[in-house]
């Protein structure tokens, strides 16, 4: 039996029940059968390894702000125009077609301008969005829509960048992301116009991928791929440039680009507002604040406590050290309560190589701190440059977390 609702075996349905009962805590009231099934299906219905993974996964909703990424976040400008990808139609089950054309990207590029945490979180705000459609759907059609297709294109891409750091650090962050929190969504992924070299990074890749998804995943050269895509994608739903009917109605563009971001160079003016805190006149696109310089001692932990008098405010920052990385993180105290819990959980970050920046949302009323911690190092003082600042809920602009 597949594992599906209609398609249980006795033992199967046995085991469900036996899931609710367990998960009773971290279950919702809305968590239905199909939602206990995926999880189940993900660690071949062994309770305890299925009971884990989806504690793990609420764990990183929770500390990454997850839940609200749909209305709080909204993608950092340089992000919005240069990480490729988007979504168009859907497949013949109902289900969102994501495209990712990777034609002429330049990793190292791309790179000037955000961090590997920058996409992720861009990343997992697609990946709600996925959801988000999927519900919509399953409303729609009457008929329950629960998975996703996707199309890589590495035409006209130099797979040599595919192997660097930044790649790899990236592509293994998101693979292990959807593979922890996003089990059984994936209908089917097409990976088409592959070079030769793709067999190196597909092998360094298939690791990060349990044996179900790998089955879905489906590797073309120049050939073929069109009548593969339409078996699945009906040609109404599919941009002109991968075998469908569609062009963008706004520019008539083959690859629908209005809603399919594609590569496009990028001008040196848009990675000037990231290159320096020093002198920087915002935090994250908020007014102009004032920026503190300080030594944070060998073995020792800055902390900057941040009042926080209005629920509902976003708390932004910028930071940068002169040499070499520093620990991070940010805490809060509500008012009236003594527990101290992690809001930004601890990071080493390169913030030597760019300034970093992010925000967080900040609920309830009380002290946050920022943390900026330097006890891992034996030897080295850190020169750093800091700057935050407290966005009050009846501002309308809506600052990105990082």
């Amino acid at each position: 039996m597949s594992g599906h609702v209609g398609d249980l075996s006795p033992k199967q349905e046995q085991v469900l029940q036996q899931f609710r009962e367990v998960c009773a805590d971290l279950l919702r009231n809305d968590d239905d059968d199909y939602y206990c099934l995926r999880w189940l299906r993900a660690r071949n219905f062994d309770i305890q390894q299925a009971k884990e993974m989806l504690k793990k996964s609420l764990a990183w909703r929770k500390s990454n702000n997850i839940d609200s990424l749909l209305t709080e976040y909204t993608p950092p400008p340089f992000l919005a125009k240069n990480l490729i990808g988007g979504l168009y139609g859907v497949d013949k089950n109902g289900g969102p077609v994501w495209i990712y054309p990777f034609a002429n990207v330049t990793i190292k590029s791309l790179m000037r301008g955000c961090t590997a945490k920058d996409i992720l979180t861009l990343m997992a705000y697609r990946c709600e969005i996925g959801v988000k459609v999927m519900e919509e759907q399953t409303k729609k059609l009457g008929k329950h829509v629960e998975t996703q297709t996707v199309i890589f294109d590495f035409a006209d891409f130099s797979m040599m960048q595919a192997l660097t750091g930044d790649a790899l650090a990236i592509l293994g962050g998101f693979l292990r992301m959807y593979e922890a929190n996003y089990p059984e969504r994936l209908q089917h992924a097409f990976v088409i116009n592959v070079p030769s070299l793709f067999s190196v990074f597909f092998n360094l890749v298939k690791p990060l991928l349990n044996g179900t998804t790998l089955q879905k995943v489906s590797v073309y050269g120049k050939d073929q791929w069109k009548e593969a895509l339409l078996k699945q994608i009906d040609p109404d739903q599919l941009p002109k440039h991968w075998g469908g009917n569609c062009v963008d109605e706004k520019t008539g563009d083959p690859r629908c680009n209005s809603h399919i971001t594609v590569w496009t160079p990028i001008r040196e003016d848009e990675y000037v507002r990231r290159n320096s805190l020093n002198g920087a006149d915002s935090v994250n696109g908020a007014d102009s604040v004032q920026s503190t310089t300080v030594s944070v001692e060998r073995r020792s932990c800055l902390e900057v406590p941040v009042t926080v008098d209005q629920g509902g405010s976003r708390l932004c920052w910028q930071f940068e050290t002169e040499d070499h990385d520093i620990g991070f993180s940010v805490t809060a105290r509500a008012s009236g309560s003594g527990d101290e819990v992690v809001v930004q959980p601890w990071e080493r970050e390169d913030s030597h190589l760019r300034p970093r920046d992010g925000s967080v949302f900040c609920q309830e009323t009380g002290t946050y701190v920022l943390k900026f911690d330097n006890t891992f190092s034996a030897c080295r003082s850190k020169k750093l440059t800091y700057a935050f600042q407290v966005i009050p809920p009846t501002t309308n602009q809506v600052i990105a977390d990082a």
